[in-house]
């Protein structure tokens, strides 16, 4: 069955938008509850590769896209970690509008 499938039934089970709309913010918040948790996970790890470099991670996302660092697997890694860090801000900004 297919999502919009899915949420034509729970229409159909709960007559009453108030409910439905009770229950979607319950699973917007539990999903939002696991977005910052591991976004906490991101920033503990970037934490990492900041204080061993002496450097933002911002900074050092702009001076590795510009090919300025070079190509070590680690800062393939911190660069990893900041993209997704920087999906997981907007999906949480999102969810918190939804909310």
């Amino acid at each position: 069955m297919d999502i919009s499938t899915k949420m034509e039934v729970l229409k159909e089970a709960y007559s009453d938008q108030s409910e439905l709309d009770q229950i979607l913010g319950k699973l917007l918040d539990i999903t939002l509850g696991e977005y910052k948790h591991r976004m906490d996970r991101y920033e503990r790890e970037m934490h990492e590769f900041e204080s061993r470099y002496k450097m933002d991670s911002t900074s050092f996302y702009k001076r590795f896209e510009s090919g300025e660092l070079g190509d070590a697997m680690e800062l393939f890694e911190w660069a990893g970690l900041y993209e997704l860090k920087e999906d997981l801000r907007e999906k949480i900004r999102n969810l918190e509008k939804a909310l």
